[in-house]
């Protein structure tokens, strides 16, 4: 993923992955379809702090500490806010967002507007969007202000989609939550 930050998406080839973690083609394609596959792994851990805002009962300080992350790497993982990899970034959590989705469906008896996997696209997009606008154009907001915009963004999206009440609780009963920050 180094490969990818210091020159471009586009730029970086499977060779040149592989030359750099010192192995070869064969054993990268062992592990990885190609280097969508490979981004998408690398971006799952980041994800799952925003993941868990759909259908966690999650405060502002428990998702500050990643998007303080995220603003300190602004300059270096600038690339993360463009396509194809934002598009990649958006895709996956949403992946990582449908299963909650539908636990979180079950629990409520929602009836979804929409398909959930396009309700989990949504929500993603919604997130992503916040955290590619903030840095790029208003970086000087605290994390902690973004976290607190964003929680309560994806909870009334969460509850429009659903077909849910505006004041209806969405969160997954009897979870505990185990957030993991990443700091790399």
């Amino acid at each position: 993923v180094g490969e990818i930050l210091s020159r471009g998406y586009e730029a970086v080839s499977v060779e040149d992955i592989a030359r750099r973690a010192n192995v070869g083609r064969s054993t990268f394609y062992m592990h990885y379809a190609g280097k969508d596959a490979l981004l998408r792994e690398a971006v799952s851990r980041p994800c799952a702090v925003l993941c868990v805002i759909v259908g966690g009962d999650i405060s502002a300080d428990m998702v500050a500490p990643q998007l303080a992350h995220f603003h300190e790497q602004r300059r270096r993982n600038g690339t993360f806010f463009r396509d194809p990899i934002r598009r990649i970034w958006t895709a996956r959590l949403a992946q990582m967002m449908e299963p909650r989705l539908i636990k979180l469906a079950r629990m409520t008896g929602a009836q979804p507007r929409l398909p959930l996997p396009l309700v989990a696209l949504q929500l993603a997009e919604l997130q992503i969007s916040l955290i590619t606008n903030w840095l790029l154009e208003k970086p000087a907001l605290k994390p902690e202000t973004v976290a607190e915009a964003m929680i309560a963004a994806t909870q009334a999206q969460l509850r429009a989609l659903l077909g849910l009440g505006a004041d209806a609780p969405v969160f997954i009963s009897r979870e505990k939550l185990r957030v993991v920050y990443v700091n790399a």
